[in-house]
Parts: C-alpha cells; structure tokens; sequence
C-alpha cells in the first residue's frame, strides 16, 4: 500500500495538514541532518569530491603582482611549451562578452590593466596541477604601476566612488542636534573579515554535445552562475546547466563570487572541449575573493541628562573594492539596520560605497546589517560612558516601545508585536547579568593588569531583501507511484539544513513520513 493510498481520506482526498496529529508531524522534531552520516563518515560528495572524468584538466592562475597597474605587454608563448599544457586563458580566450553578469563594468579577465592585488590576469590550464602551475609561471606579462587607494580615506579624498550618496531621513535632525542638551561626534572604523569556508571556491565544467555545458559549482546562486557563463560563452541559458551538490560553507562568499570560477572552469572546458576543474587554493582563495565590506562611520548624536537620543546624523562609507558586485545593496541594508532597535526621532543616515583598489568586496553574514548596528551601538556605549549611566540602562531607554510614531522606523516600517522589552528583560534575568556584572567589579578591583567585562544588546534584523522582487519562491513536487515524493526548490544546501527542513515540510503537508521524501 502506497503512502497516499494509505493517508487518503473515505471520499478519495488527501488529508489536510492541520488534520494530521501534531505529535506524529515532522515539524518541529529535532531530526538529524539528512546528509549527516555521510558528513561524519566523509561519504558526503562536494564538486571537488566526485569521480575526476578522464581527460580532466587542471586551471591555476597567474595573479597581478600589483593593486593598480597598466598591463603593457603580455605574452603567453613559453607557457604553451610546458607539457601537458592544453591552453592559456586571457581576455582575448572570450568567445562572448568579458565580464561577470552581477556588475557588467566588472571583467571576467583584465584587458588593459589590473586593479588589485591577486586579480587573474591569466589562467592555465594542463594535464596536471604542476603543470598549469609550471606554465602560469612562464607567462611574461609587463606592468606600469599606477598608485592605488587602498583605505576609505584615499578614497574619499581622491573622490573616488562606485555609487552616488542615499540618504534616509525622519524629522528635523539638525534643529534636533542644536537642541539637544548634549552632542557628541565620533568616527568608527569597521574592519573586514574572510569567509573562510571550510570548501574553498570550487567548479568542475563538462562539455556535452550540442553545444551544451554541465557546470558543478560550489555557489549559493545557481542561476546568476548560469548566466554568467552563458554571457561569457555567448550561448543562450538554457544550453549552460548549472549544479551544487552542497557547500562546504559559504557565508555570503559563493553568492556572487562563485560565478567568476565556474565562468574560468567553463571557458576552459569550451576551448578545449574537455572536462575542467577549478579548486583554489587557500591562500589563493582568500587574495582573489572579497570580503566582509569595511565601513567609516561618521556620526553626531544628541540626547539628553537620561542618555535618550533625541537625533542621529550618520555619514556611512563603505570599501567596495575595484568593482560593484553587492555593494549597493550591503549598504542599503546598512542604513536600513542604522537604528537597530532603537527609536530615533529625528534621524538622517547617508551612505555611499567607495572605490579602492582591492578584491571586490562582497556579500557576507547580515549583509551589511551588523556594520549599520554597530554604528548605533557604538554611540550608545560614548552616550553611557558621557553620563557615567551603565550602558544596559542607556539601551534600555532608549528601546523602541509603545504604538503610534514611535513604533515607526526611520523608513517608515511599523515594529509590529514589539516583544523587545520582554525579551531584554528575560535575557537580563535568565543570564544573572546583574550578579555577573557584580562579579565583574569586584574582580577587576583586585586585579589591576587584567579586565573583564560584561555586556548585553538588542538585535532588530530585517530577514527579507530589500528588493522586492526576490522575496519569492518557488518549488516543484513529484509523487511517484510508489509513494515517495521528490521536492525541487531554490534553497542551496551549504551546511545549514535546508534540505531536512524541506523533507519536514513536505512530510508535513503531504502527511508522508520524512523518510519518504527526497
């Protein structure tokens, strides 16, 4: 008997889910992870982990020795003479159009100059790793530096930008400012950091016939990875086929910037109409992608006796690197976040992405979301330490709370279910941070070369994209005679449990046991 002859109801229909018993649902169980045995025994297959195809050629890359400079010469005649050298990839390789479909100003490869440390200028690809590697060295390729900016302050003097300034503005905030019983101005300098995936940028590229492509791709975006390759081939979409087995981690790293590899490893594989592989190397990894953006952050803030904020003019700046790729949107997301979970009522924050000439800085864990948080966060802990008010309290008051205006963001989003205060209150109580901050005190009185500290803070996060058009999804399922189902989606699988969360899901509405879906 099948699952759905099973499960149907007297007159031929399928259940409905809120008829199904809570206790037998998968919603909600804490079920392992479905590739969890194969994580644990090293049977779980990522690209780099399959069967190699015969004839498999291997891509290492020749990168810029400088941040900014005037490619002069180039010549790749002594790489093709290493053996095992199938071919050399340059700007002129291009059958379509160089560049990477997410920032069209953006090349694939240079063509008459570099704009960072460690970008490709060239690729090889040969037989062996030691080869390609052999030949890349051999590539004669002739510089005029150029002096590159390489912090936000260059930039800014230099007026060297990648996006105009947007501006979101409530109130009055400069008559607020002049107002205020206090003012005070600061500047914070947020650092970068490496996703440092455990898997690192990785594709394997295989031509069929017809003109046809299969890419496996470590990428947390599929489709944009099609595209890309399919503008850099010059072939319709629907001839590229992109797959991700799984990541090994990706954090905001292969959002963007796995499209790049996969388009190298594709137009290896097109050229030379054999089987490709692409895996980088750790520390090639880490000079060739971007990072985490750094921001500058200038800012006046004005409150009064009680430390609440009364106005909050933010100039925010971010390093985007040599090229666009998700800057606009991080710093979109970055004024969104500016007040975290704090009412301001009199608020203007200004934003704009600069040009250095560095890896083009990308996507990462909250997108832009905790560098505008910590700016507010920053300015709390000044407001607190100017009063000489602990700096729990100084959060506290100023809290988004009540209905009306002061539910509002500085965009005009209401805070609906407001459960800040009792979330605060139950994190203060369950975490005894009171007599932990005692404990603190006391400690630190007696040990005058070593400190510790203490502190507690809210996060308001936005979880949706801040362009509309990509809150959306999608899902295709197939209910085989058998009783077993397969479901389609558009979520990546890179360590987080998508997958099992999906079989729950489905197992759920479908009122089938999750060992029945796939």
């Amino acid at each position: 008997m099948t699952v759905w002859e099973r499960d149907r109801t007297p007159d031929g229909r399928f259940p409905s889910t809120a008829s199904m018993p809570r206790a037998e649902s998968p919603v909600g169980r804490a079920l392992p992870h479905e590739s969890a045995s194969g994580h644990v025994q090293g049977s779980a297959v990522y690209t780099d982990d399959q069967r190699p195809l015969r004839g498999m050629l291997h891509l290492w890359p020749l990168l810029s020795p400088y941040a900014w400079a005037k490619i002069v010469a180039f010549d790749e005649k002594s790489a093709l003479t290493v053996p095992g050298v199938a071919c050399v990839l340059s700007a002129s390789s291009v059958p379509g159009e160089n560049r990477i479909s997410h920032a069209e100003e953006t090349p694939l490869l240079p063509i008459d100059e570099v704009e960072y440390h460690g970008q490709p200028v060239a690729w090889v690809a040969a037989e062996t790793l030691a080869a390609a590697r052999e030949a890349a060295s051999r590539i004669r390729v002739d510089y005029h530096p150029l002096p590159p900016l390489l912090t936000i302050e260059e930039a800014l003097a230099a007026e060297s930008f990648l996006t105009p300034p947007t501006t979101i503005q409530r109130g009055e905030p400069e008559k607020a400012l002049q107002a205020a019983e206090h003012v005070i101005s600061a500047e914070l300098a947020i650092g970068g950091q490496d996703h440092f995936y455990l898997e690192t940028q990785t594709a394997w590229a295989i031509p069929e016939e017809g003109e046809h492509l299969v890419v496996y791709s470590s990428t947390q975006h599929p489709a944009e990875t099609q595209e890309c390759v399919a503008t850099v081939l010059g072939l319709p979409a629907h001839n590229v086929t992109v797959k991700c087995l799984r990541m090994g981690g990706a954090f905001g790293g292969k959002e963007s910037q796995a499209s790049p590899f996969a388009a190298v490893a594709a137009l290896a594989a097109w050229k030379t109409q054999r089987p490709c592989r692409l895996r980088l190397h750790r520390d090639h990894d880490m000079v060739i992608t971007g990072k985490r953006h750094p921001f500058l952050a200038r800012y006046r803030i004005g409150f009064d006796r009680r430390g609440i904020v009364r106005a909050f003019v933010v100039e925010l700046f971010a390093d985007g690197g040599y090229s666009l790729d998700l800057s606009a949107a991080v710093m979109s997301r970055a004024l969104l976040h500016i007040d975290n979970a704090y009412y301001v009522p009199n608020l203007r924050v200004t934003g704009r992405v600069v040009k250095t000439h560095k890896a083009s800085n990308t996507a990462f864990r909250g997108f832009g979301g905790p560098q505008g948080m910590l700016v507010i966060e920053d300015a709390l802990a000044r407001i607190a330490r100017y009063l000489g008010l602990p700096p729990e309290r100084v959060r506290e008051r100023n809290f988004y709370r009540g209905s009306g205006q002061t539910n509002t963001t500085h965009y005009g989003q209401e805070v609906k279910g407001n459960r800040i205060q009792r979330v605060w209150q139950e994190a203060i109580d369950s975490s005894r941070f009171g007599e932990r901050k005692e404990e603190i005190r006391r400690w630190n009185a007696a040990h005058p070369h070593r400190k510790r500290g203490i502190a507690v803070t809210p996060v308001k996060f936005g979880i949706a994209f801040t362009q509309t058009a990509l809150n959306q999804a999608g899902a295709l399922v197939h209910v085989y005679r058998d009783g077993s189902v397969q479901v389609n989606h558009g979520g990546t699988e890179m360590g987080q449990g998508i997958h099992t969360k999906m079989r729950q899901i489905a197992a759920d509405v479908l009122g089938s046991p999750s060992s029945g879906c796939g």
